[in-house]
């Protein structure tokens, strides 16, 4: 096999592939997509940070809250939710349904995520980061060359983690349907059970005909 035909099969899949090197094919580009999601998302997310100086607090229960990282989060993972997307369908399900269903399925599980996980459990994150480990969100943690790593960032990496593994779940159980998804190391093992039992039943009436 050349090199293009081993990045090919990585990629797209390949009937060369036994079943378990394509259930570890499509673990390794999850976590490809997964990663490039993450990027996409942080990067975005520090881009804002730095242009946008705006602040807009309120205060929930005597702690102030932006809602300026709100507003950052919500164009963060809208560039993230379609870069996740079209990495999933193509590379990792593979799958050959319809896109507008698909992609609005997607982005119900991402709203459902966004809410509970990047929102929920972020301001969770920086609550407890500054009221119990007494760590602001504009805290200082180190400098990577002439940008200043706050905990706010720190955060925003342990969330991209968790949401990823749930993302994964969500995608599987609610939006590719397996019936669309193309899986190459099934149909090279030729018909399954159900398929080589009706095709014995029927090979056993032939033979009885025949006699």
């Amino acid at each position: 096999m050349s090199v293009k035909e081993s990045i090919s099969s990585i990629l797209f899949g390949s009937e060369n592939l036994s079943p378990t090197q394509e259930k570890a094919r499509k673990a390794f580009m999850y976590l490809c997509s997964g990663g490039l999601t993450t990027v996409v998302n942080f990067v975005s997310f520090a881009v804002f940070d730095k242009l946008v100086k705006t602040q807009f607090n309120i205060n929930i229960f005597g702690w102030d809250m932006d809602l300026m990282v709100m507003l950052n989060q919500l164009i963060a993972w809208t560039l993230a939710v379609l870069t996740a997307y079209i990495t999933n369908r193509i590379f990792v399900f593979r799958s050959k349904g319809n896109v507008i269903r698909e992609l609005l399925s997607f982005a119900a599980a991402r709203i459902a995520s966004f809410l509970i996980i990047e929102l929920g459990i972020l301001y969770l994150q920086l609550a407890i980061s500054d009221k119990v480990f007494g760590c602001p969100q504009d805290t200082v943690l180190g400098y990577i060359g002439s940008f200043a790593f706050t905990c706010l960032y720190l955060n925003k990496l342990l969330n991209s983690v968790i949401i990823v593994f749930a993302n994964y779940f969500m995608s599987k159980i609610m939006v590719f349907r397996k019936d669309d998804c193309v899986d190459l190391s099934k149909e090279k093992d030729g018909p399954d059970k159900t398929e080589q039992e009706a095709l014995a039943v029927s090979g056993n009436g032939d033979e009885e005909h025949a006699g």
